[in-house]
């Protein structure tokens, strides 16, 4: 960690020649560093240090970049440091910028530029540089080493070599590669850093000739988005032969290049389901107490074994993940062997101490206990439509590195795609880097730190806005796992919502004159904006539940959609290129679409008219997650709402989703991601469709709880969230549970053959069951 910056003084006013100097032996990345200060201190002060090698004739004094004379002479051995750790220290010559390992010169230099000199690095594009009258050379000691060896966020967009990622101390970027230039990165040798398993065994290659290396599932081999069959000794002696012919191609490349070659190789899981079921494999499952890791373990110790006496540096990485998350009873994995836990469960919005994110907790303390070497997978991002909702989460990140730290977590991998939807991205991003650098660092000074500069006079108002989430969730308590639709986003209610409206007003007033900040501040508006517009039933709803006409709800839809479009198409240039800016466009545009389409209000069902407010929950197809938009919310004119979800035939799902598949019966049922609870399901038979056209279908009555969504179809590809209906005094309240669905085609029961064959689902209710 950092340690306190000592008294830092200044040279007096008369110009001071001063130079950088580096070693003769000086790496990429040491020249590196002995440029960027060059660089900055040019623009700082107006003068612009020449680098030399070290030695030559200097006309004052100097900053000393890495393994040179001078650092050895004050005892500082680059050599003897550890890896990743850094030395700034005032000597009478100059400065000593110094560390150890490829990157620490590097992070010393950067420890400089920000702690000494106040060079902030906002994100990739944007950066702050003061005005200095002279170079900060007295006073300086300076030392650290971050607290979390392995660091990696995914991804960071800059497309820069890792450049900003060398600046943040991240030492990994995703699937981005930092350049020997920046200090190189921790990375993955091939074939890639996750979901390896059918890489190694492709189907198309093997599964023709050699089923038995696939699941076995329902009694026969599958391979379409299945696992392998682990027990099976031809696949294992096919893993070992290809990851050394991996390292030893790696290897060869990298000294070629004159590179250090990666050390860690991942072979891990699919990600989805269909784990094999033969005999064998689930003998060695039952053995560790119904647990999947273990026969993951059992076959990565083999491989683990197997490479250790020509590669005893390399490490096997693989995943405790979905199903292989619980711990086994015996096996134990070998010290040549890295899991990465994933944390697939937590509420992001609470800490990893929370009584909300117990059942996490207790795997992550089990797998300490029994793993040399120990990673976490997390997700800091919303993978749900519309992704990048507001949600706080800031003020769990030191306290989940920290008790990482202490509970031998080497590193953290977390993903937090979206450049330009994610949820305030370049504030979370910016934490999340110095925190995991340090996580005792202050995390409200670092906050105060990026606020003041990054949005300037606005930054007080961001800081109440961000409070302004916590404390509503903190009351409303709801749960934003990796998945969560948009009825889950409890705490963003009315007066949450406008409350945080008029903050942003305020900071519009702020910035009217500073166009660069006021980007700056459209952006981090446009993710409350989004939200605003998707929570409009809700938002409406807690208007008219005080007896206040709709037509006076002080939110102008039109005003925040046109904010939307001109934040989202400034950031996409900025942020995003060729065919990924196409892709974040065309979303926007759908995004919009769908909210257009949504009526500024809505009247309750006719069916349930005569039930009280408070007794009702309606669920409208706006508030649904539907999956890669196989399924649309259009505009019907049949529906009660104006707008339903409509599954057509065909349809962009292609030969998965075709029109086969979805002919009823037609299941559809609750589950519970929190506990991994089938909840109940049940079937729509051709029997049960009276007539044409849109018909109210009961589900059954059951209770709800944390988390509980309702899905749609054998692929679950409409799934609603419900849990916000629960009654957390009560949580055993049972709820009627109906859905106003129409089937249309011929097809389908009393559908017209000139008809498209098509599913709608319109509206989802529960209702307070007088039943016990």
């Amino acid at each position: 960690m950092r340690t306190m910056l000592a008294c830092l003084l200044y040279l007096p006013l008369a110009a001071v020649a001063l130079d950088v100097q580096v070693s003769a032996k000086a790496t990429l990345a040491e020249k590196t560093a002995a440029h960027e200060i060059s660089a900055y201190l040019g623009r700082m002060t107006g003068t612009v240090p020449m680098v030399r090698a070290e030695g030559a004739a200097s006309a004052g004094r100097a900053i000393f970049v890495g393994d040179t004379a001078v650092a050895r002479a004050m005892g500082i051995e680059v050599a003897k440091l550890a890896d990743e750790e850094w030395i700034v220290r005032s000597v009478d010559q100059g400065v000593v910028v110094a560390g150890g390992g490829s990157r620490g010169t590097l992070y010393a230099a950067y420890h400089y530029l920000e702690d000494a000199c106040g060079v902030r690095w906002w994100n990739p594009w944007e950066e702050h540089v003061p005005r200095l009258r002279e170079a900060p050379l007295l006073g300086l000691q300076l030392s650290g080493k971050p607290g979390l060896q392995y660091r990696d966020i995914y991804m960071l967009y800059g497309g820069d070599g890792g450049r900003f990622a060398a600046r943040s101390r991240l030492n990994r970027e995703g699937d981005a590669r930092i350049s020997p230039d920046y200090g190189g990165c921790r990375d993955y040798g091939p074939p890639y850093h996750v979901h390896t398993f059918y890489m190694y065994i492709p189907p198309k290659t093997y599964f023709a000739d050699h089923p038995e290396y696939f699941s076995l599932v329902g009694g026969k081999r599958q391979a379409d988005r299945h696992q392998l069959c682990l027990s099976n000794p031809e696949v294992r002696k096919l893993f070992i032969t290809k990851l050394k012919a991996y390292i030893a191609d790696r290897e060869e490349k990298a000294k070629a290049a004159g590179t250090p070659p990666p050390v860690v190789y991942d072979i891990s899981q699919n990600d989805w389901g269909g784990q094999c079921q033969c005999d064998a494999c689930q003998v060695i499952v039952k053995r560790e107490g119904d647990s999947e890791a273990g026969l993951l373990l059992d076959f990565i110790n083999e491989i683990a074994d197997a490479i250790k006496a020509d590669y005893p540096y390399v490490y096997i990485d693989t995943l405790a993940y979905q199903y292989t998350q619980k711990p086994p009873a015996t096996v134990r994995p070998r010290d040549n062997t890295i899991i990465r836990l994933c944390d697939t469960r937590s509420n992001a919005t609470f800490p990893i101490t929370a009584e909300e994110n117990t059942p996490f907790r207790e795997f992550l303390l089990t797998w300490s206990g029994i793993a040399k070497n120990l990673r976490i997978w997390d997700y800091a991002v919303t993978y749900a439509p519309p992704r990048g909702l507001p949600y706080p989460s800031v003020h769990t990140y030191a306290e989940d590195f920290r008790f990482y730290a202490e509970h031998h977590v080497e590193g953290v991998f977390t993903e937090l795609e979206y450049p330009v939807t994610a949820d305030v991205r370049d504030y979370k991003v910016w934490l999340m880097a110095k925190l995991l650098e340090n996580p005792y660092a202050d995390t409200a000074a670092l906050a105060n730190d990026f606020c003041s500069g990054f949005y300037g006079p606005a930054g007080t108002l961001f800081r109440d806005y961000r409070a302004l989430l916590r404390n509503s969730q903190s009351r409303k308590r709801a749960y934003i796992g990796m998945g969560p639709s948009i009825s889950s986003f409890t705490f963003l209610d009315f007066a949450t919502v406008s409350q945080a409206q008029k903050l942003f007003d305020q900071g519009e007033g702020l910035l009217a004159g500073d166009p660069v900040r006021l980007a700056r501040w459209h952006h981090a508006r446009l993710s409350l904006d989004r939200a605003t517009c998707a929570r409009w039933r809700s938002l409406m709803g807690d208007w008219t539940r005080l007896g206040r006409p709709a037509a006076d709800l002080p939110l102008d839809r039109g005003a925040i959609v046109k904010r939307i479009r001109e934040a989202w198409t400034a950031q996409a240039g900025i942020r995003l290129a060729g065919k990924r800016r196409e892709l974040s466009l065309a979303q926007m545009e759908s995004e919009l679409t769908r909210y257009s389409i949504l009526p500024l209000s809505l009247a309750p069902p006719t069916e349930f008219a005569g039930i009280a407010p408070g007794r009702i929950h309606d669920y409208t197809a706006d508030l649904t997650r539907n999956w890669r938009d196989i399924v649309q919310v259009v505009k019907d004119p049949e529906s009660e709402s104006g707008i339903a979800n409509r599954l057509a035939f065909p349809n962009s799902g292609g030969k998965k989703h075709v029109l086969a598949k979805y002919k009823l019966p037609m299941p559809w049922g609750l589950y519970t991601p929190l506990t991994k609870t089938f909840n109940v399901s049940a079937k729509i038979e051709a029997k049960d469709v009276p007539a044409p056209g849109y018909h109210w279908y009961k589900f059954g009555t059951h209770p709800v709880g944390t988390s509980t969504y309702f899905y749609f179809f054998w692929s679950w590809i409409i799934q609603l969230d419900v849990d916000d209906a629960m009654v957390a005094e009560a949580p055993e309240t049972r709820y009627d549970i109906w859905a106003r669905i129409k089937f249309t085609g011929p097809d389908f029961p009393h559908g017209k053959a000139d008809d498209a064959n098509a599913i709608y689902v319109e509206r989802v209710v529960l209702v307070h069951s007088e039943k016990k």
